[in-house]
């Protein structure tokens, strides 16, 4: 999809940091986005995940972000 002009990036969805570092290192692409399970009880947990898509450019998009 992304070879024709119907699509321009990738978007990943629960990715923890094992998935996101291989797919940084082997793959072609680096997704433009990672949506992730994110809210002020589980921040700390999530934290490494923020790190590693900040430094690589990835936007983290949260889901259940108040519940």
């Amino acid at each position: 999809m992304l070879g024709l002009s119907s699509g321009r990036s990738i978007g990943v969805s629960k990715f923890t940091l094992d998935p996101l570092q291989c797919i940084v290192k082997t793959g072609k692409r680096i997704p433009a986005v990672n949506q992730i399970r994110l809210h002020p009880y589980n921040y700390a947990s999530g934290k490494d995940e923020l790190e590693f898509s900040t430094k690589h450019a990835i936007v983290t998009e949260a889901y259940g972000s108040l519940a």
